[in-house]
C-alpha cells in the first residue's frame, strides 16, 4: 500500500453514491417484478418466450446500470497499473 496516495475526491463519492441510490431501487423493482411474472404467469407456449426476453432485457438493464454506477464511482485520476505516461508532446518553436 502506497503511503503517499491521496484520498479520494469528494465530488467523485457524491457521484458514487448518487448511482448507487438510483441503480438499487431500479435493481430491487426489476427483481420483484420478475418474480411476480415467474409466479403468475404460465410459461408456456409464447408466454414463455416473452418471459425468456423479458429477463434477458431485466438482465442487460441492471448491468448497463451497474456499469454506470462503477464508472461514477472511479477514481479516473489513477492510472491502471502497468500504463506508463504518456510521452510528452514537443513543442515546434514558433
Amino acid at each position: 500500500m502506497d503511503p503517499y496516495t491521496t484520498a479520494p475526491s469528494q465530488s467523485r463519492w457524491r457521484r458514487g453514491v448518487f448511482a448507487a441510490g438510483l441503480v438499487i431501487p431500479f435493481t430491487a423493482t426489476q427483481i420483484w417484478a420478475l418474480l411476480v411474472l415467474l409466479r403468475l404467469a404460465p410459461l408456456d407456449g409464447l408466454v414463455g418466450q416473452a418471459f425468456v426476453l423479458v429477463l434477458l432485457g431485466s438482465v442487460v438493464a441492471i448491468w448497463a446500470g451497474w456499469r454506470w454506477t462503477y464508472k461514477l464511482g472511479r477514481d479516473r485520476d489513477l492510472r491502471p497499473e502497468g500504463r506508463e505516461e504518456p510521452a510528452p508532446k514537443t513543442r515546434i518553436p514558433t
